[in-house]
């Protein structure tokens, strides 16, 4: 089920989109909430969805070891669908959340449809990836 076109207006991945593409890329997304503990992504797992976080804070998670907090505006999950390998960290909800979810098969119909925000999900993962 597609999200309402408002939600995305305040993140910053779909910042400079326009009304038109917003509601566009709405289609590609579900929407989901989490509660304190729950789990978002567990290292080690196969990917299949990126998601941007619209409020609440979580923490990621590899071995035992908390590598980084993340909030409001944030992207998770990008590595490993990008560069198409496990999950390298486990991602859990330190508070209430509130993410958008974009599934493998939507990134693929995004690539097609509209590359410069998948590109800009390549731009966030190799970001990642050159960090210690």
């Amino acid at each position: 089920m597609s999200v309402e076109v408002d939600r995305l207006m305040h993140l910053p991945l779909f910042g400079e989109l326009d009304q038109h593409d917003l509601s566009h890329v709405a289609v590609w997304l579900r929407g989901l909430e989490l509660d304190p503990g729950d789990i978002l992504i567990e290292e080690g797992t196969l990917p299949y969805e990126i998601f941007v976080l619209e409020e609440g804070t979580v923490e990621v998670v590899r071995g035992d070891e908390r590598i980084a907090t993340l909030g409001a505006g944030d992207v998770v999950g990008e590595m490993g669908l990008m560069h198409q390998e496990r999950r390298g960290a486990t991602v859990r909800a330190l508070t209430e959340v509130r993410a958008v979810a974009l599934h493998a098969d939507e990134l693929e119909a995004m690539t097609e449809e509209m590359p410069e925000i998948v590109d800009l999900l390549r731009a966030i993962a190799v970001r990642r990836r050159a960090q210690p």
